[in-house]
């Protein structure tokens, strides 16, 4: 049938609509060469003798009520006297490894980023393998390479993502929120594996690294970019804090509470990690009633405010001179050998802590990435393949820094 316009739907070039029949769900719609055009070589582009063809199937955009559209088009193999090559001619826009078109392979990637493959497939009735399969190639082909010329500052981290503590080491620019590395592991090697991607020049322009208070990543840092100052993420410090004295000290106390005290301080341990400007009238006046019977709890509750503070000094020297009498406060508190251990730990890190005052960077704009790890793993209900989940993530870090 001849239906006016219809070569705009599909305008594969040298190539015109044969027919098209319409069923239940499916379009299928038949190309043939159009013998207007000669055969040329795609190696030299001299003109080639057909030498045979054969009708081939590729998936295309949907349209109207069908499901799915089915391209059956003539593949032809012709001789090129010129090269001495045997070649075969496939419309412009078809992928013959794919089974499918281009716009149809983009689209379903576009579909990817938004819900599992599972999904895909129920819409667009392919396999999610194929889906899969598709996405990546998608990303592969669109996504540029990382930026890794005048990087300033790193941050790196761990993110668990599989079962059993599977970690992968995440590096992200810290100007611009770009992924540029993820490696299996969170060993030393994992983040020495970006800095073999890296020239000379390029690691002289790396003026500092974030990261968490692990030896690892420390390690790598000074073996590769010695001039590279680190600096130790302020919400880790506050977070091992309340974890290794705070939460310490209240299970300490907890195990010899009985009646009326053990009462009291159940179910106390997020009231005495949440800042006091989140705490509901209700919730002040229990964490005021533990801390009048506890003094441990209230020594260490005021600690944790001082600490907090000390990322509020506008020059260094001051906050260098806050973290001292902080670490002789916590190691006069007798009695309570979680806090001597803590300051002990911090004076032996000083520096790092310090180094923070003359960046101002933290792991804040990572620990925001980590949560998106943790949508798009959920979206997908997992991620085996590593290489395609660095794609995925990349796309979704692209995007934020392209709309900044």
């Amino acid at each position: 049938m001849y239906v006016h316009g219809i070569r705009k739907l599909f305008p594969f070039e040298e190539y015109v609509v044969r027919s098209i029949k319409f069923s239940e769900d499916i379009a299928e719609v038949r190309l043939r060469r159009d013998l207007r055009y000669n055969l040329k070589c795609p190696k030299c582009g001299h003109k080639m003798t057909k030498n045979r063809s054969t009708w081939q199937t590729a998936r295309d955009m949907p349209f109207g009520q069908s499901k799915g559209v089915l391209l059956v088009y003539e593949a032809i193999q012709g001789w090129c006297m010129e090269c001495g090559s045997y070649s075969t001619i496939h419309p412009k826009g078809i992928n013959p490894n794919g089974k499918a078109t281009w716009r149809m392979m983009v689209f379903t990637s576009r579909l990817c980023r938004f819900m599992p493959l599972r999904r895909v497939k129920q819409l667009l009735t392919i396999p999610a393998s194929t889906a899969y399969r598709w996405d990546k190639e998608v990303l592969q082909e669109q996504l540029p390479e990382p930026d890794l010329d005048g990087l300033r500052i790193l941050l790196v981290d761990e993110k668990s993502i599989w079962k059993h503590h599977g970690y992968v080491t995440v590096v992200l620019n810290g100007e611009t929120g770009e992924l540029l590395h993820m490696a299996k592991g969170k060993k030393k090697e994992a983040f020495t594996a970006f800095f073999d991607k890296l020239s000379e020049q390029q690691k002289k322009s790396i003026e500092a690294v974030a990261m968490d208070r692990g030896g690892a990543y420390k390690g790598a840092v000074q073996d590769e970019i010695p001039h590279a100052q680190i600096v130790y993420d302020k919400f880790h410090i506050i977070k091992n804090y309340l974890s290794d004295v705070v939460d310490a000290v209240r299970r300490s106390l907890s195990r010899g509470a009985v009646g009326e005290m053990k009462r009291l301080i159940k179910n106390q341990r997020y009231n005495l990690f949440r800042n006091p400007e989140n705490h509901s009238e209700e919730q002040q006046e229990d964490l005021e009633a533990l801390l009048e019977v506890y003094e441990d709890l209230n020594c260490v509750n005021t600690l944790k405010e001082e600490l907090r503070r000390l990322w509020d000094y506008k020059y260094g020297a001051w906050a260098r001179k806050h973290l001292n009498k902080w670490i002789g406060w916590a190691r006069e508190a007798d009695g309570i050998p979680q806090l001597s251990n803590f300051a002990d730990s911090l004076e032996r890190c000083k520096e790092k802590i310090l180094n923070f005052f003359d960046s101002r960077i933290t792991l804040g704009l990572l620990e925001g990435f980590n949560n998106l790890i943790s949508r798009v793993i959920h979206r997908a209900c997992g991620h085996k393949d590593l290489r395609y989940l660095f794609l995925k993530l990349r796309q979704e870090s692209l995007d934020i820094y392209l709309q900044t």
